[in-house]
């Protein structure tokens, strides 16, 4: 070992000998450790490489670095205090001392993240554990050091004066809120929330697609605080070095110029993507619509769909489309228009055809008379990647083929559409009449795929009633069934999503008796990431109610009252309402029904506590629904109550524009209500 070694690990045990042994360590980590645990204990979370690389892990490390700019600037101020600085110059050694000492700082404040360590092992499967742990122990490391750097740079330039202590600590509480007090929108500049340690705007984590969400930024937000470590190190060896030779040292000075290089090019190229995805991200009004739109009206309908997509190679797909198109007017036409998305280009096509942007028109061979049908046959691919403004600093990916996942909603023009402008973020209800639709789908191994579509097979997936589709790839997706039911949602939560089915199937018995359609045999359950992408209500295209959530509202999964139980069940209702043939735009009958089942459940039949609770749910716009159908079952039983439904199901195109009162004065009268 050489000399220069044996000198620095000899100051690096020393000095980790004189912190940890210090009576204010062992009260510094156990308060930090409670810091974080309150931390996750007011975090909804859903597996454990989601707390560390979500909000809670980047709390436990924004926190706990503040320990470590008091104690690097501790340390740095020692020699200072104890008037032992000046026979230190006269030692014969480099800047190895400072760096031992420096390093034996970042080890001691490394047991600071146990407690996030620990809780966040409490959550979920050992595996999601594991694969966060690498990952947000070096990023704890990196900031750590970094602010260890910081205050043995201030302490050096400026002497170990208590007003420094607060300074450090007075910046870096602001530094860790201006986003919050900014309200998570930053100040509205690209890349500035790179200067926000604690990521507060632009952490996105999501347990489908890790954090595929935020790009190349984590990378660069490393680099750069890492270079800024180095840097500030390297400053305060060049000047210790200088004032003990009386020349500036080559080597810290190479060092630091080569540390600033680093988070210079960091900065530019956080910098660079944030203005990339500003620019290329489209605005909508809202990303959850609150109101169904209209089924897409067109000359011609398509029958059939028949599409092989080919994800072998993710960030390239391609596709193979065979379609049954259908006249639907009174008049013969010759060209039709459908819509696909620009960016995938088109290989091949049995018609000729002219494109603008979204927008295809075929040429077809003869004219097609009323009724006719006519087959057609692309072939199609490219990369796809659309970027959509939300309340966030930065954009969102709701569209994207890359090779760590696809996701293709059912606004996204991934398979062709009649109409003549494709549908956007902001398009709700149903996106085209019903129609069969057979998907056929190759992905890497190891990928797990979900689609509304009921599975014929290991990759194939078809329905004959089909009004919208979606396509996620994801090598995080696993699909499982219990019993009768099926589950699709990330591996990590699949433990969590499997202990829930229960609740979902005992609702499902409970209100199938009331729906005029053979009771479904269990329920399909995706547990998804947060962002737009379905349609309203989530149609089932099977024969199982299709129940959709975020994988960011866990408490959905969790817990088994409340607002989870109202969420299940309407969604439930919903769905056996379209299973029994309901008109999925009769928006109004249906949340009657559901609103009539919800208190039924929670309450029972009694007309009196009904009422109360009718009123306890603040008197809502269709409790007049809810109240005439209680009434018809308190006369006539559940079977009524069937009947009832059965003719709104059967009369849904004229109840649709009704009011909740007119509606129902209308079950009063068809069922005879008193």
């Amino acid at each position: 070992m050489s000399n220069l070694l044996r000198r620095l690990l000899t100051a690096w045990r020393m000095e980790l000998r004189l912190v940890v042994r210090h009576w204010s360590y062992p009260l510094m980590l156990l308060g930090w450790w409670a810091l974080v645990a309150y931390v996750f204990s007011i975090q909804s979370l859903i597996s454990p490489e989601a707390a560390l690389k979500g909000n809670p892990g980047a709390f436990s490390v924004g926190l706990s670095a503040l320990a470590a700019l008091l104690l690097g600037a501790f340390v740095a101020g020692r020699s200072q205090r104890t008037r032992f600085e000046a026979l230190e110059e006269t030692f014969p050694t480099g800047a190895e001392v400072l760096l031992g000492r420096w390093l034996a700082c970042v080890v001691a404040l490394l047991p600071t993240q146990v407690a996030a360590v620990v809780l966040a092992s409490r959550i979920g499967p050992a595996s999601s554990l594991w694969r966060g742990l690498p990952t947000f122990l070096l990023e704890a490391g990196i900031i750590l050091a970094f602010a260890v750097s910081v205050g043995w740079l201030f302490v050096t330039w400026l002497g170990p004066r208590r007003w420094v202590y607060l300074l450090l600590a007075g910046g870096w509480l602001s530094s860790l809120g201006w986003e919050i007090f900014l309200g998570g929108q930053g100040l509205g500049i690209p890349g500035s929330d790179l200067f926000d340690v604690l990521r507060t705007a632009s952490i996105r984590y999501e347990e489908l697609w890790g954090r595929l969400m935020e790009g190349e930024r984590p990378v660069w937000f490393n680099l750069f605080y890492g270079g800024l470590a180095a840097l500030f190190v390297a400053l305060v060896a060049t000047r210790t070095a200088a004032r003990r030779n009386r020349r500036a040292p080559l080597i810290p000075a190479a060092l630091a110029l080569a540390a600033l290089m680093l988070a210079a090019s960091a900065v530019t190229a956080y910098v660079r993507q944030a203005q990339a995805w500003s620019a290329q991200a489209i605005i909508v009004e809202s990303i959850q619509p609150s109101e169904p739109e209209a089924t897409v009206a067109s000359p011609v309908v398509v029958d059939a769909w028949e599409i092989a997509a080919v994800l072998t190679d993710p960030a390239s797909p391609r596709f193979d489309a065979r379609l049954t198109l259908r006249a639907a007017g009174d008049e013969p036409i010759s060209t039709v228009t459908l819509t696909l998305h620009h960016d995938l280009e088109i290989a091949s096509s049995s018609v000729p055809y002219e494109r603008d942007g979204d927008v295809l028109t075929l040429a077809l061979p003869e004219p097609l008379a009323p009724g006719a049908t006519q087959e057609l046959h692309l072939t199609y691919g490219g990369e796809l990647w659309t970027l959509v403004h939300s309340f966030r600093p930065l954009p969102d990916p709701l569209v994207f083929t890359t090779e760590r996942g696809v996701r293709l909603p059912f606004f996204a023009g991934w398979y062709p559409v009649p109409g003549e402008e494709l549908v956007g973020p902001d398009a709700s209800g149903v996106l085209h009449p019903p129609g069969r639709f057979v998907l056929t789908v190759s992905v890497p191994r190891g990928w797990g795929i979900f689609t509304n579509l009921p599975a014929t097979g290991e990759l194939t997936f078809a329905s004959d009633r089909a009004t919208w589709a979606v396509l996620y790839a994801s090598p995080r997706l696993r699909t499982e069934r219990v019993d009768a039911s099926t589950i699709i949602a990330p591996e990590a939560i699949l433990p969590t999503a499997r202990a829930v089915i229960p609740n979902y199937e005992a609702l499902l018995a409970e209100y199938a008796p009331f729906f005029p359609t053979t009771a479904p045999d269990g329920v399909t359950l995706a547990v998804l990431d947060s962002f737009a992408g379905m349609a309203d209500h989530t149609p089932p295209a099977g024969d199982q109610p299709l129940v959709v959530i975020s994988q960011n509202t866990p408490e959905d999964l969790k817990e088994n009252t409340g607002g989870h139980r109202y969420f299940i069940s309407d969604a439930l209702a919903a769905d056996l309402w379209v299973l029994a043939g309901g008109d999925t735009s009769a928006t109004i009958p249906r949340a009657g029904i559901s609103e009539y089942l919800w208190i039924r459940h929670r309450v029972g039949t009694d007309p009196a506590q009904f009422e109360r609770a009718l009123l306890a749910n603040g008197g809502s716009y269709t409790a007049p629904i809810a109240r005439a159908l209680m009434a018809i079952e308190n006369q006539q039983g559940v079977d009524g109550v069937r009947e009832i439904i059965a003719r709104m199901i059967a009369e849904g195109e004229s109840l649709r524009d009704l009011e909740p009162d007119q509606i129902a004065t209308w079950i009063e009268e068809v069922g005879g209500a008193r």
